[in-house]
């Protein structure tokens, strides 16, 4: 069995030294190859040549200009096709350049992926980082995070995702557009009939950018893109995308979902959620009204 890593990148240099370690220093005897799709101009890519001058089993495929993050997934799943004997269809390990996977990570997963029938597998993700990046953890990795069962409605993300290849090649990869791309790709392979799970064992670490406008930003293509996947196939909370006037009822719906979810895992949790309980109202407004504004956009037209 032969395992490729396939790394999407945007200004990642700061980040992607401690996920290529992990994935090289750490997951190296079972990771075969590790790809980096990123710009031609994007600095990330000097990063990966350096790495490139003493270690054969990195790779660098470059792109005119930005790639969302499922377009370079998919660029990445093509160079593999591309440089690999016909004969072999590699496990697909997609990370995030901001992650690292705990060591023999890698290999657990796809354990885990052939006990359930090569299904697809993502990793515990963990956050580190000041209270803005606490923020932002709760308020989209909360389920990834934790060691409870997620929500049968919950969908993996593909922050650290292991996906046979034969499995990504019958769904057609990811879509291309970016954030939210990853919760199509989940939704599709159930609708395919492959099972989605997370482990409860292996472990990877995130890390998000700084700033609270950084945040805010961020919360707002999150909710754009959330309605414009709600459009595109049926996610759960589609009828909110569907129907405009609904979208707002989102806000007091997530608080609420946050809340149970954040006592249920405990007291340090609670506590940290109330601390910082302005940041994640903050978001969740933010959050709220790129979904209503892309869904009556959409509307209108």
């Amino acid at each position: 069995m032969t395992c490729v890593a396939i790394i999407p990148a945007y200004l990642a240099e700061g980040t992607l030294t401690a996920t290529l370690s992990s994935l090289r220093l750490g997951n190296g005897a079972f990771v075969q190859r590790v790809v980096v799709v990123t710009g031609q101009a994007d600095p990330t890519a000097q990063v990966v040549r350096q790495w490139m001058r003493h270690d054969s089993r990195v790779e660098l495929v470059t792109s005119r200009g930005r790639l969302g993050a499922g377009a370079a997934r998919n660029g990445g799943r093509e160079h593999v096709r591309r440089t690999t004997p016909s004969t072999e269809n590699p496990l697909l390990l997609f990370v995030d350049a901001d992650v690292r996977l705990e060591a023999g990570g890698a290999e657990a997963l796809a354990r885990e992926s052939e006990y359930g029938g090569r299904g697809v597998v993502t990793a515990r993700i963990l956050g580190e980082g000041d209270w803005v990046a606490r923020c932002r953890h709760i308020l989209e990795f909360k389920e990834a995070a934790s060691s409870r069962a997620a929500p049968s409605f919950w969908l993996p993300p593909s922050t650290v995702m292991l996906c046979p290849g034969e499995v990504f090649d019958r769904i057609g990869g990811f879509s291309e557009f970016w954030p939210g791309e990853d919760l199509v790709f989940s939704q599709t392979l159930r609708d395919y009939g492959v099972r989605v799970w997370r482990s409860d064992d292996v472990l990877a670490v995130h890390q998000h950018p700084p700033g609270v406008v950084a945040m805010l930003l961020h919360q707002w293509r999150l909710g754009t893109t959330a309605a414009t996947a709600r459009r595109r196939c049926s996610l759960p909370g589609s009828v909110f995308a569907r129907r405009p006037l609904l979208a707002p009822l989102l806000f007091p719906a997530r608080a609420l979902r946050i809340a149970i979810w954040q006592a249920r895992e405990g007291g340090q949790a609670w506590f940290r959620s109330l601390i910082l309980s302005p940041l994640l109202l903050m978001g969740l407004l933010v959050w709220t009204a790129g979904f209503t504004r892309e869904s009556s956009a959409r509307d209108a037209k």
